[in-house]
């Protein structure tokens, strides 16, 4: 097993020669179609912009007309235990400016999520025409309008059946926004484990018991893995910018501060990037290991285009 501080170093290196390459490419003249952004910012709005920009922009991925479903970590109350909303409302911006004709937040966010960004003011209209899953916030419960419950999950290997949120399944557009902070259990939450916001608190029960052992880590992980399976995310925002490193999900706990936005397609990459950012090689984080498995995405992050860049 490579070791946390020969990763990370390794990590460095990798990236650096990343950046490298890619502005070699980019300045041939020939178009880089980037897998993943990594932007440095202390304005994490602009930082948001920025790292969508790089991929394309949001248009690449949202369709004049498109349904999009917008999951996001906001049901915290302590800093870096939830996305910053300066992300989230940068990230509703570029949407709407695609021509989306509908933008439903999957799980319930609370106006006061929104109120501790500087540009809830100026965005408040925006906000407004947002559409909310009203039964998806905790303790979520089923009901016929709004959920689904699935029997069958192809290619899973633990989780036999889920109820979902129906809008999850039925957008035109996935975009999972993360924060990337500490978890008691599966010491990353990324991406990956952010698509339990999908689920009815019955579902998540069965993630944390069903193997007959609380809180086993391999079946939370493989549980975890699976119910990715579902709905691929086609849009990633990763909130690195400041999170905790101890006492979570839901914290207080101490705090890392590295001020960082990631976009990007593959979330089994970008949770291999952000458990480095944590002191953590990927392999020791089961979530992205049995992403791995699953064909999810790759860990093997020197083989995809990432531009990096310091706004």
């Amino acid at each position: 097993m490579l070791k946390r501080r020969d990763f990370i170093r390794q990590s460095a290196a990798l990236g650096a020669m990343a950046c490298v390459n890619a502005n070699l490419l980019s300045s041939c003249g020939r178009f880089i179609n980037y897998d993943i952004s990594v932007i440095h910012a202390q304005d994490y709005y602009k930082a948001t912009l920025e790292a969508v920009k790089v991929l394309g922009g949001m248009s690449k991925f949202v369709g004049p007309g498109s349904k999009v479903a917008l999951l996001i970590n906001s049901d915290f109350e302590h800093v870096g235990a939830f996305v910053n909303p300066d992300i989230s409302l940068a990230a509703v911006k570029m949407i709407l400016e695609s021509g989306a004709s509908e933008i439903t937040l999957i799980q319930t966010v609370k106006d006061e999520y929104w109120q501790r960004s500087s540009h809830y003011e100026s965005h408040k209209e925006m906000i407004e025409s947002l559409k909310q899953v009203q039964s998806n916030t905790f303790p979520a419960t089923f009901n016929e309008e709004e959920w689904v419950k699935v029997d069958q999950i192809p290619g899973a290997k633990s989780l036999k059946e889920a109820e979902i949120v129906k809008k999850a399944l039925e957008c035109d557009v996935f975009i999972n926004i993360p924060v990337s902070k500490h978890h008691m259990t599966t010491l990353l939450t990324g991406a990956l484990k952010n698509i339990m916001g999908i689920n009815t608190r019955k579902s998540n029960v069965t993630f944390h018991l069903g193997s007959g052992i609380r809180n086993d880590p391999e079946y939370l992980a493989q549980c975890i893995a699976d119910i990715n399976l579902l709905r691929k995310t086609d849009l990633c925002i990763v909130d690195s910018t400041e999170f905790i490193t101890t006492n979570g999900p839901s914290g207080p706990g101490e705090l890392m501060k590295p001020d960082i936005v990631l976009a990007g397609t593959d979330i089994i990459a970008m949770d291999a990037m952000c458990s480095g950012y944590m002191g953590y090689a990927p392999d020791e984080i089961l979530t992205t290991v049995k992403g791995s498995e699953l064909g999810i995405g790759t860990m093997a992050t020197e083989t995809l285009n990432i531009k990096e860049i310091t706004i």
